[in-house]
């Protein structure tokens, strides 16, 4: 019986050990983002997000996944140096009002050539709402290419003549 026992123990370990390390999931924004012009504010920049993983440990899924989404900033300018109150930083396109957009962002973005440089810094709040409990880094900060794609660009982002 104890035999039984201890078996069992061990099979419900080695199963749960196997469900916690096989799960995973990865973020990777593309290293060129899309700027265009936009209905909602002169321009829109599109950071497209690669997701992929595997599991879903409250289900006891061991499924692979594999997804596309993005980020938005929507800017009246794309020339030097953009401070956070000239930004609206959303997950959802074209919802750049409260609640949709970040609220209290800080940080700025740099525009060069054909680059942009992103430094944001997001709060986080203790009961989700009004009290920043700290301050993070944007977790897409980086230097990006520029795609420009719209009135006076192809869908390949090359400059109509």
């Amino acid at each position: 019986m104890k035999n039984l026992i201890y078996s069992c123990l061990v099979g419900i370990s080695v199963f749960f050990l196997l469900l916690l390390t096989a799960c995973y999931h990865k973020e990777k924004v593309s290293p060129e983002l899309i700027i265009r012009k936009s209905s909602v504010y002169n321009y829109e920049i599109e950071l497209p997000v690669h997701h992929e993983g595997r599991g879903n440990m409250h289900q006891l899924d061991l499924s692979k996944y594999s997804f596309e989404d993005s980020d938005w900033l929507y800017l009246n300018t794309k020339e030097g140096r953009v401070n956070y109150t000239g930004i609206i930083l959303t997950h959802e396109r074209y919802k750049v009002h409260y609640p949709s957009c970040q609220s209290n962002l800080r940080g700025y973005v740099r525009f060069q050539k054909d680059s942009l440089k992103i430094r944001l810094i997001v709060p986080h709040y203790i009961d989700q709402d009004t009290i920043v409990d700290e301050w993070n880094n944007f977790e897409y900060n980086g230097d990006y290419k520029l795609k420009r794609v719209g009135e006076n660009y192809g869908s390949n982002g090359v400059k109509k003549i």
